[in-house]
């Protein structure tokens, strides 16, 4: 079983699915088979055919930019770690408390 996204004229991903690599022909539309070198795919993302690679919708800030990686990264480089927020208008990172229970 291989993961597939579905892509549409526009190289927009419509659908991500677990296939048999058998059974994928009997799908209507063009899959693109996800691998370790295309990025994972996600739904509204884009698969850039001159990379063979999938990349992610952008974040809603203006200043994040694409590296060479294809991905998303802010000005500040990657988040600290998962307790932070990005601030767009202080164009830095921000931590969060950690809420008990």
């Amino acid at each position: 079983m291989s993961l597939y996204a579905k892509i549409n004229s526009e190289n927009i991903v419509e659908n991500v699915i677990v296939c048999d690599d058998s059974q994928i022909i009997y799908f209507d539309g063009e899959y693109i088979k996800v691998t370790a070198n295309t990025n994972t795919p996600h739904i509204g993302g884009e698969y850039r055919r001159d990379a063979g690679k999938f990349i992610e919708s952008k974040p809603p800030y203006d200043s994040w930019i694409l590296n060479e990686d294809l991905k998303w990264e802010s000005p500040k480089g990657p988040m600290p770690d998962h307790n932070y927020d990005w601030d767009e208008e202080g164009q830095e990172w921000i931590a969060q408390p950690i809420k008990s229970e």
